[in-house]
C-alpha cells in the first residue's frame, strides 16, 4: 500500500526507517530498481477507498498511528513507476466502486502501452460502508450483490479490451492516408441499470489487451470469481496440507469454468525479515517486535486478521 503504515505498524517510528517517505516517488524508484535487480516478477500495490469501522466511536487512532490514512492512490503511483522500471510488472489495486469501467478501460489500456505490457489489475469490490459512502452511495451492498457488480465490471472492461478493436484495425498506412481499418472497430452498446456504455474503446490494443488480473476473495462467491477471471489469486494458509488442499479445490474451480488449472496462479503470502545470518534475523525480528504497536493491531483483530496475518 502506499501509505505510512501497513503490515508492521509502528515501525515508521524506526530510526532507520523510510516509511514516512511513502509519498516520495524517489524511495518507490529504489526499491523499484532493487526489485528489478533480485529478478522480481511484479510489485504488488495493495489500495483502500475508504476508512474500516470507527474504533470506539472514531477514527481517531487511524488518523494517530497512521493506519490506512493517509493513502495515496496505487494507480497513479504505479503509472509513474513505468518510466523508472524495464521488466518488473506493476500490479494496482482498484475497486469497481471508484471509477466507472469505461474510463478505468481506457486508463488501463494506456499504462499497458506505455509499459509494453507490464501491468497488473487487483479486483477487489470494498467492504466497507465509509468506501461506499465516498462514492455516491448510502452504505456497502450486500456481499453477493457486490460481486454481481465486480462481474458485470469485469465484463463490460472485456468487452472494450477484447472485443471492441479487431486484430489488424490499425493499419497506419501513411500512403494511403488511413490509420484504421473502420470495419473493425466497434461498439460494445452494453446496457443494463446500473452501466451504458456505447463504446466504441478509444484505445487501440495495448500488448496484453487485457492486463494481469488478480483477486483475493476468500468466499464461495469471491472464490468462484476468482476461478472464474483471475490468472492470480492472493492465499494465506498456516500450514503445508492446508495450502495443498487449498490449491487443489481452487484449480478444480477453474476447471469448473473450463479454464486450464494451471493457468491460476495462486501466491501465498509471507513476510520475511531477512539478515546475513539466522541470528541476525532473529535480532531484528525481535527489534521489530519492540516497535509495533497494540492499538492498529486491536484494530486489525476487530477485521478478523491475527497478528501473524
Amino acid at each position: 500500500m502506499n501509505v505510512v503504515s501497513h503490515i508492521y505498524h509502528g515501525t515508521w517510528r524506526h530510526p532507520l526507517s523510510t516509511k514516512s517517505q511513502f509519498d516520495d516517488l524517489e524511495t518507490w524508484k529504489d526499491l523499484t530498481k532493487t526489485l528489478e535487480k533480485g529478478c522480481f516478477d511484479a510489485l504488488f500495490l495493495a489500495d483502500i477507498i475508504g476508512i474500516d469501522p470507527a474504533y470506539k466511536g472514531s477514527w481517531d487512532t487511524y488518523i494517530e498511528e497512521g493506519l490506512q490514512i493517509p493513502c495515496n492512490d496505487t494507480g497513479a503511483l504505479s503509472a509513474a513507476l513505468i518510466g523508472c522500471t524495464e521488466n518488473l510488472g506493476l500490479t494496482f489495486t482498484s475497486s469497481v466502486l471508484s471509477e466507472h469501467p469505461f474510463s478505468f478501460a481506457r486508463r488501463i489500456s494506456t499504462m499497458d502501452r506505455l509499459s509494453k505490457g507490464r501491468i497488473g489489475w487487483n479486483i477487489v469490490t470494498s467492504v466497507t460502508n465509509n468506501a461506499a459512502q465516498n462514492f455516491g452511495l448510502d452504505g456497502i451492498v450486500d456481499h453477493d450483490e457486490r460481486y454481481r457488480w465486480a462481474e458485470e465490471y469485469v465484463d463490460i472492461v472485456y468487452k472494450l479490451w477484447e472485443g471492441s478493436w479487431d486484430e489488424g484495425a490499425v493499419l497506419n498506412d501513411r500512403e494511403r492516408g488511413v490509420y484504421a481499418d473502420k470495419n473493425k472497430i466497434h461498439k460494445i452498446d452494453h446496457r443494463s441499470s446500473r452501466y451504458k456504455v456505447m463504446g466504441p474503446h478509444l484505445c487501440s490494443p495495448s500488448l496484453q489487451r487485457t492486463p494481469v488480473l488478480y483477486q483475493a476473495g476468500s468466499s464461495k462467491t469471491g472464490r468462484d470469481f476468482a476461478a472464474k477471471n483471475a490468472e492470480g489469486t492472493f492465499i494465506l494458509y498456516p500450514g503445508i496440507e492446508g495450502a495443498r488442499k487449498g490449491i487443489a479445490e481452487q484449480r478444480a474451480l477453474a476447471a469448473s469454468f473450463g479454464r486450464r488449472p494451471e493457468d491460476l496462479k495462486l501466491i501465498q503470502g509471507f513476510s520475511f525479515i531477512v539478515g546475513s545470518t539466522e541470528e541476525e534475523a532473529w535480532r531484528k525480528s525481535k527489534e521489530i517486535d519492540e516497535w509495533d504497536r497494540v492499538r492498529p493491531l486491536l484494530l486489525l483483530a476487530r477485521l478478523g486478521l491475527s497478528r501473524q496475518a
